[in-house]
């Protein structure tokens, strides 16, 4: 049985063209959802279409990037229709697809799937380091660059936590007067790591 699964990023796109071709490759049962793509989480069609097929089943979508645009999420995704015994069929790149027909030619197509998608995972990850310290070096040689903001600080935008950095720096202040108090008891009464009082401490110098 193919089941087909079509999704659109906004409720203001249509999904018309998906389901055409979903049905023109002869699925008997489509799940459709209009939801973003950047992650699997809030997307109940899709996961109730993974939780549908069956053993021989095959799931059909019109492009990969209609599973998710995040390739470790698509990973899982395929791995998690992999394990059910189920074969996928990506209609824009038959290429891709699970189902030539010969067990050992879908296992293959599997593995060079997975390991495709690893390698766009980890390219898109160097890519976002790279534009990250390009943006960071503008903003340096700009004179605008700050870093990020400590969750701590007198001017934080938390009343919460501007409260617990003034009784962090109170209790650094009376031991460093000799107060008889550990950077691990301050912590524990303010409900910060040792690290964040630390940290603090190290503003203060």
């Amino acid at each position: 049985m193919k089941i087909g699964y079509a999704r659109v990023s906004s409720t203001d796109q249509n999904l018309a063209r998906q389901i055409k071709a979903l049905k023109k490759a002869d699925c008997e049962k489509i799940f459709e959802e209009k939801q973003s793509g950047k992650s699997t989480e809030n997307r109940p069609e899709l996961q109730a279409a993974i939780a549908y097929v069956r053993q021989g089943d095959t799931l059909v979508i019109a492009s990969l990037d209609r599973l998710s645009r995040n390739y470790d999420d698509a990973s899982d995704i395929i791995k998690q229709i992999r394990d059910k015994q189920v074969k996928m069929e990506v209609l824009d790149a038959p290429f891709l697809s699970m189902r030539t027909g010969d067990s050992d030619m879908d296992k293959f197509m599997f593995d060079l799937l997975t390991k495709l998608l690893a390698y766009m995972a980890q390219t898109e990850r160097k890519k976002i380091r790279e534009r990250q310290r390009q943006g960071i070096e503008i903003a340096k040689a700009n004179g605008k660059y700050r870093g990020t903001r400590p969750a701590y600080a007198a001017d934080t935008p938390n009343p919460q936590k501007r409260f617990i950095y003034r009784r962090i720096v109170d209790q650094l202040r009376s031991k460093a007067t000799g107060a008889p108090i550990s950077y691990r008891a301050i912590a524990a009464e303010t409900g910060v790591s040792v690290q964040t009082v630390i940290n603090i401490k190290n503003r203060l110098v």
